[in-house]
């Protein structure tokens, strides 16, 4: 097998060679939660003197004609090169005329006789490649096409522009010096890299490489340390530990370490994981560590059984006899799952320890405010992240000190309260929720997003049992029971305004009905729906409130919808979701 090379980011965006993403890779698809963790990792070695981050494994085939296929990496690579990209705009926002080219030598080639840009480095997915291209440009003015050419490219900025748009907010603080840093710690960072001669080398290297998994990080070391101790049982433990954590390790030992003592950095953690161990015993430390990936996993993959069985093992009668109760914090679990977020989990977990603690595992109160306390992490998050795209770490320290406060309390509600309280104090305000809320729309977003919205609109208030369940994020799901439903169709017969029909997927324009209804009806307009709506479809929707309470509401402006009724309806659902639905209590 071939040896890794240790490569300096620097190192491979300063060669001749083109990285291009072959067409058999899957598509650009890291998130938010993935840029994130790059951008906190990346802060953490800025000034760093001895020590720089190492971003993983780069597989690829030996250039050929200049051109070098990436078989592993194409993720951290792509988005590398969207971050030169925002750096490259703040450096022009900062007017820092000679950082400015010299950033974008990175990102394409330059050529020597004209100075212009000749042609980007990286040769990105097909799901992504003409909206990169125009933004690596050095004359891109920062704004997103909604066609290149003749090509219509909006699914591919709506896939590109999330991160970007992050990256942006983040460096958006950042002066000339700090500028500096950061770049220094990305071009400092550096990955192990693999040549090979053919596809099917680079294939078998990357197969074996993911089964290895040979990054020698902080999860090895530690795995060592246990192992270096004799620590009982350690195999069948660390096995589970893996199992758990569900391919993503080193976040979880970092929540776990969250949980258990507050705020750390990712270059301190392996070092403050084993002192930890020293304390408590690395015997404790690693029974410890499998009790929370029992909880890691859940949150990973809720599941309604899971849920229940998670609460019954660790003696929560109160929660786990209750279908209810265990229901309730499932619901939540599940959202938060959808909404790709996982930063909750050590204060969550660090909240369940402290009632386990005080023995209050059967006290009702303290049962009542743990779901009231897993039911605020998914209306913040909703709120600030998914409708108003802020960023995740506005928490972060808010998170880690509440673990602090759980694990040195005896009052389990007083410290839930108070994490509660400052959650609201976080809330974006009630216009920038409005802005956002009203521009959702179903050419952009989630269909499973937008199917949780009308999911938590349609049950608010109800108990788990009355509730009729339009999301279900299930992935093994083939057909859901419930779709989006245009009440002015996407295409209509004729005599629809351009304007109107721009309009058309916009959230205030939606219903979420039985899918043998949505079939049912078609293209018909809104008039005609509404017709059938009260007819030969009422005993379909009887129970859907929310589309009873549409009926009721707007079915006399059916024959007159447009663009202006789509919008003063998506900005009522805007205001009962902020001030009802999703209101932290």
């Amino acid at each position: 097998m071939l040896n890794p090379v240790i490569t300096r980011i620097e190192t491979i965006l300063s060669g001749s060679s083109v990285f291009a993403i072959p067409v058999y890779q899957r598509e650009y698809k890291w998130g938010k939660e993935e840029a994130l963790e790059l951008i906190e990792d990346l802060r953490s070695y800025m000034g760093a003197k001895d020590e720089n981050l190492f971003l993983g494994n780069l597989i690829c085939e030996k250039a050929k004609d200049q051109r070098a296929y990436v078989v592993d990496g194409q993720q951290r690579l792509t988005t590398i090169f969207l971050l030169l990209i925002a750096c490259r705009m703040r450096a022009r926002q900062l007017r820092l005329e000679k950082l400015e080219p010299r950033i974008q030598d990175k990102i394409t080639f330059i050529d020597s006789t004209t100075g212009e840009s000749s042609g980007p480095r990286l040769v990105a997915s097909e799901s992504v490649r003409e909206v990169f291209e125009h933004m690596a440009n050095l004359g891109w003015d920062g704004r997103f096409p909604h066609q290149i050419g003749k090509k219509p490219v909006k699914r591919k900025v709506n896939k590109i522009k999330p991160i970007y748009d992050f990256f942006e907010k983040e460096i958006a603080g950042l002066d000339a010096s700090q500028l500096s840093k950061f770049l220094r710690a990305i071009y400092d960072s550096y990955v192990a890299k693999f040549e090979v001669e053919n596809e099917v080398e680079a294939l078998s290297i990357f197969e074996r490489t993911n089964a290895r998994g040979l990054d020698l990080e902080i999860s090895d070391l530690l795995k060592n340390f246990l192992f270096s101790k004799k620590v009982k049982d350690i195999e069948s433990l660390w096995d589970q530990i893996l199992d758990n954590s569900g391919g993503t390790i080193l976040r979880m030992l970092k929540y776990f370490y969250v949980s258990k003592n507050g705020y750390v950095r990712k270059p301190e953690l392996y070092n403050k994981l084993k002192s930890y161990g020293d304390d408590v015993t690395p015997q404790q430390l690693t029974q410890q560590l499998a009790d929370f990936s029992n909880f890691y996993a859940l949150v990973k993959a809720p599941t309604k059984d899971g849920t229940k069985t998670y609460f019954e093992a660790e003696g929560f009668s109160q929660i786990s006899s209750d279908q209810y109760r265990y229901e309730r914090i499932h619901r939540a679990l599940e959202a938060l799952r959808e909404f790709n977020v996982v930063q909750f989990c050590p204060p969550a977990f660090a909240a369940i320890e402290c009632i386990a603690r005080n023995r209050a595992k059967k006290k009702p109160g303290e049962a009542k405010k743990l779901i009231q306390l897993f039911e605020t992490f998914e209306k913040y998050h909703f709120i600030n992240n998914v409708i108003c795209e802020r960023v995740g770490n506005e928490v972060e320290q808010l998170y880690a000190q509440s673990c602090v406060s759980f694990a040195g309390s005896r009052n389990f509600i007083q410290i839930a309260d108070q994490l509660i309280k400052e959650l609201r104090h976080k809330l974006a305000k009630e216009d920038e929720f409005i802005a956002n809320f009203s521009d959702l729309s179903y050419a952009t977003d989630p269909v499973s997003t937008l199917g949780y919205i009308f999911d938590r609109l349609n049950n608010a208030g109800l108990d788990p049992g009355q509730c009729v369940q339009i999301f279900n994020p299930d992935p093994k799901l083939h057909r859901r029971n419930y779709n989006i439903e245009h009440f002015l169709p996407q295409k209509p017969s004729s005599g629809v305004k351009n304007e109107d029909l721009n309009a058309v997927d916009n959230i205030g324009n939606l219903l979420v009905i039985y899918f043998k209804d949505n079939s049912s009806l078609g293209n018909a307009m809104p008039a005609e729906k509404i017709k059938r709506l009260k007819s030969d479809l009422l005993r379909n929707v009887q129970n859907m409130k929310y589309v009873t309470d549409f009926i009721a509401e707007y079915g006399s402006s059916a024959e007159s919808w447009d663009a202006d009724n789509i919008s003063k309806r998506a900005r009522s659902m805007a205001l009962k979701a902020y001030r009802e639905v999703w209101k932290i209590a």
